[in-house]
């Protein structure tokens, strides 16, 4: 059975992104939805609870480099949703690791940057990834890396076997909309 995914990143705390997010759960009826980080712009405990909890469903979610991490952490614990920032989650199969230190093969990874060079061109030809990146992606060798933080870059590309999506809001897209089954992997922007 295919596991079906809604992408988001960079909410920022936006009411009008959480409206997005939610129609987009009501059309596509995800099994998980996973914030690749920026739920605020340096937002309180309580401010990562309201952002979390308006998301219907069950939610994954790591910080952003606009997320404090005492508030995320904080935040993520009083909500709904589950952190998967440093650590593993398996639902139908699917292993979901956020960030990457000492993690070991997964499925799926959730970053909040990309990976220098691909989905992260803000302009005139300047890139705001992160070249470790690679180095998780070469070593984890996921089938879907999610990440967001270049607003002026999503998409969908591919980097060795692995399919990289930068699921940002902040160009008033939608998020993205993944699907694994087995070793088949359809990803699009909504």
């Amino acid at each position: 059975m295919a596991l079906r995914v809604l992408a988001v990143a960079d909410i920022h705390g936006h009411r009008s992104l959480l409206r997005v997010i939610q129609q987009e759960v009501t059309r596509h009826t995800p099994d998980v939805t996973i914030v690749a980080g920026d739920l605020t712009n340096y937002g309180d405990a309580a401010e990562i609870q309201r952002v979390l909890d308006a998301i219907p469903g069950r939610v994954l979610a790591i910080p952003g480099n606009l997320d404090l991490r005492r508030a995320f952490e904080a935040g993520i614990a009083k909500s709904h949703a589950e952190s998967v920032a440093g650590k593993q989650i398996e639902i139908q199969g699917v292993r979901i690791a956020g960030l990457f230190d000492q993690l070991s093969a997964c499925e799926m990874l959730v970053l909040h940057e990309p990976p220098v060079g691909l989905l992260d061109d803000v302009g005139r030809g300047r890139h705001i990834g992160f070249p470790e990146h690679f180095r998780a992606l070469d070593r984890l060798r996921p089938a879907v890396l999610l990440c967001g933080h270049c607003h002026e870059s999503p998409g969908v590309v591919t980097y060795g076997g692995t399919t990289v999506v930068n699921c940002t809001l902040g160009s008033g897209g939608h998020g993205a909309l993944v699907e694994l089954d087995g070793d088949l992997v359809a990803a699009r922007l909504l």
